[in-house]
């Protein structure tokens, strides 16, 4: 439900913050943008809520850099997509990458009693693995990484242009990078779109 709010804001931010970690800049950024906000029991919700997904990020790259012994904490480059489908806001998929090292998982709930969920994570790819045997997917949501790893907001900002669908996916974007020894953040918010598979004979 949070990022139907943040879905507000569709231009391209420029941040810094004179942080040592890339979570203790992302945080910070994150809660500045959200004192923004004008209604105080939203502001508190989407606080709570940046607060949470910090925590699951800091779960993440600990369990990823005792396995891997890579650290994104202190990567110089990282962009993380928020892809969260319109028709379930209680479920996403999240792609955090480096330009070298990349960790894909989806974000569900568990039902433990009712109206009461548990968050389970599933590290799953991002990109779509299932297709017609025989045939190749030339457009895919990789397609949207390219943009991203270009930081081309402007046709991210228009993917969703001349189309009139009812569901697709809310994306949020964020791209931290080390400047100076200081981290500065782009965001993008799109509107809601979709892409599309395409198949073709291999």
């Amino acid at each position: 439900m949070c990022h139907l709010i943040l879905i507000a804001f569709f231009t391209v931010h420029n941040y810094t913050c004179d942080s040592q970690t890339f979570l203790h800049a992302y945080e910070k950024y994150r809660l500045d943008r959200a004192d923004t906000l004008s209604n105080p029991k939203t502001k508190k919700r989407i606080k709570s809520f940046i607060k949470s997904q910090i925590i699951e990020l800091d779960t993440i790259f600990q369990s990823y850099k005792s396995k891997t012994n890579f650290d994104f904490n202190n990567a110089d480059t990282l962009f993380l997509i928020y892809d969260s489908p319109a028709e379930s806001p209680f479920i996403g998929n999240v792609i955090i990458w480096s330009g070298k090292d990349t960790i894909t998982y989806k974000q569900g709930f568990e039902t433990i009693k009712p109206f009461k969920y548990k968050r389970i994570i599933t590290y799953e790819p991002f990109t779509a693995i299932d297709r017609p045997k025989g045939f190749k997917v030339v457009t895919e949501r990789d397609s949207l990484i390219t943009l991203v790893s270009k930081r081309d907001f402007n046709t991210i900002n228009h993917l969703g242009d001349n189309q009139n669908i009812n569901d697709g996916s809310y994306v949020s974007i964020y791209v931290g990078y080390r400047e100076g020894g200081l981290y500065k953040f782009e965001t993008c918010f799109p509107k809601q779109f979709m892409i599309q598979d395409v198949y073709r004979k291999e």
